[in-house]
């Protein structure tokens, strides 16, 4: 585990070399972020999308279901409250994309390593193939989640919710960026976190941003022991808690 006082450091070197790019800003919500479920049977992504193409069986069909169902998995999950309470987070729209955004990055880190292909010299290339097609399929179904959350909000109307999409886009590029910037140095991955979730508040919690590194390495491990079979065909992902 990363030592407290090694990332009080980092941040305090941080907060004036880093402009706050991706600040998520607090979006009143209500609550009706949580209340409507992604994995509702009614109205399920997955659900749609099957009847949209029907059951037919070919690879791509199976590979795009598979990443739907990822992206559900995180909410079926993933317990909010808990990420709130232990982080001291604001209970917002802004907080739960932060969440949502981290553990659906940790997916597509995991399945683009499935394109990287070794050459004849152990050099590593990168090769689009079904890696790239599923982590597309995630991301598309966590805007098609956004689009439907926010348009929920009280008082939202196409515009503003546009914008808001449109905001929430470019946030969620530059964490891609930072976050993988950081996976190789616990340090940049310190910054991109305190960055992301705390806006670079000096009144950060340095132990929160610590328990989020902590999360993220025991996250990968355990998506690195995921066969390519399983991946493709039957991604079970056993999320941890942010308590350990």
């Amino acid at each position: 585990m990363l030592n407290s006082r090694v990332i009080a450091q980092v941040l305090l070197q941080q907060r004036h070399k880093i402009r706050n790019i991706c600040n998520p800003g607090i979006i009143k919500c209500n609550k009706i972020y949580r209340e409507h479920s992604t994995v509702a049977a009614e109205d399920s992504y997955v659900k749609k999308f099957m009847k949209a193409v029907g059951w037919m069986d070919q690879d791509r069909t199976r590979l795009k279901l598979t990443g739907y169902f990822l992206y559900e998995s995180i909410h079926a999950n993933i317990v909010y409250e808990e990420w709130f309470e232990k982080l001291e987070l604001p209970d917002t729209l802004a907080s739960w994309f932060s969440i949502t955004e981290l553990h659906v990055w940790l997916l597509m880190v995991r399945y683009m390593a499935e394109d990287i292909a070794h050459t004849a010299k152990e050099k590593k290339t990168y090769v689009k193939g079904d890696g790239h097609f599923v982590r597309n399929c995630i991301v598309e179904a966590l805007w098609a989640d956004v689009s439907s959350r926010i348009k929920l909000l009280e008082g939202a109307n196409p515009s503003i919710a546009k914008k808001q999409v449109s905001e929430l886009s470019e946030q969620f590029q530059a964490a891609l960026v930072a976050y993988d910037e950081g996976l190789s140095d616990d340090k940049i991955l310190a910054a991109a976190i305190w960055r992301r979730f705390y806006s670079l508040s000096e009144n950060t919690d340095v132990e929160n941003v610590e328990k989020i590194v902590s999360f993220i390495r025991r996250q990968i491990l355990i998506l690195d022991k995921i066969s390519s079979e399983d991946l493709k065909w039957k991604p079970e992902i056993p999320w941890l808690k942010i308590t350990g």
